[in-house]
């Protein structure tokens, strides 16, 4: 399996990594331009090799020779730093080969390498990004997603991720709020309260679980879906109403809220 299957030489470092956007534009005969998101940001990543043995040389060949087509996994050991900018963070991508090995003699049996690996869409992982390992992540609020069917009133709320939220009342089961985001895995934030209802979470139209708005006492947003084994993609999430409650909840159904998406990326 390509997902096991590691990039078994250590590069140079600092790794240059690049980015392509993944944006289509236009400009329509008016003269006014048009955007569209047409699938996930992509990496490049260029790696060096300097004064490395024949051998190290050979053992690359080999490795293009056998991912030319397919792709692999390649742990960058310095991707970023954690949180207090004191300890690098290792994470992995799943990739493919931008093109061939390209090297130069450098003196008796060394070599300079040079390899472009590009970010595979749609690839599994060996280990997937995190955010409690301090992985890179985004939050989509409230106002970058869409109501696809009922009554989503917003609403200024303190306690909301963003300080704003929508909330549905969760009466009927075709109520729906999404998001359109391209990158990794997903958590789903909200606040929680014991007024507040259960909502159903799809991942790209397929239901992947539940998350409990229930609390005892009121407490402000937090992570209340994680969702993080999901290959780099354009994606939806999707929040829909259940008509259902936590038992502990008195309000019978019980509110569901959309307040924030925080995306890996």
């Amino acid at each position: 399996m390509p997902e096991n299957d590691v990039f078994p030489l250590e590069p140079d470092y600092s790794v240059v990594t690049r980015w392509s956007d993944g944006v289509a534009r236009a400009v329509a005969e008016s003269g006014r331009s048009f955007e569209r998101l047409k699938r996930a940001p992509q990496r490049l990543f260029e790696l060096d090799f300097r004064a490395r043995r024949t051998s190290e040389l050979t053992q690359l060949r080999a490795w293009w020779r056998r991912f030319e087509r397919d792709f692999f996994i390649f742990e960058h050991k310095a991707h970023s730093l954690d949180s207090e900018q004191t300890a690098l963070r290792s994470r992995c991508f799943a990739v493919t080969f931008a093109g061939p090995p390209e090297h130069d003699l450098a003196g008796h049996e060394a070599h300079d390498i040079h390899l472009r690996l590009v970010e595979a869409v749609g690839r599994p992982l060996n280990s997937y990004p995190d955010p409690e390992a301090g992985h890179e992540s985004v939050f989509l609020e409230e106002s970058a997603g869409a109501v696809l069917a009922g009554t989503w009133t917003q609403a200024t709320q303190a306690a909301a991720h963003g300080g704003a939220e929508r909330t549905n009342t969760n009466l009927n089961t075709t109520d729906a709020f999404q998001w359109v985001y391209a990158g990794y895995g997903f958590r789903v934030w909200a606040r929680r309260a014991p007024n507040l209802g259960i909502m159903e979470i799809l991942l790209d139209g397929v239901s992947v679980g539940t998350a409990d708005l229930y609390a005892a006492a009121a407490q402000a947003a937090q992570p209340v879906f994680t969702k993080l084994d999901v290959p780099l993609g354009l994606h939806t999430v999707k929040l829909r109403a259940t008509h259902t409650a936590n038992p502990n909840n008195s309000s019978s159904e019980g509110t569901i809220l959309a307040d924030a998406l925080e995306i890996l990326i």
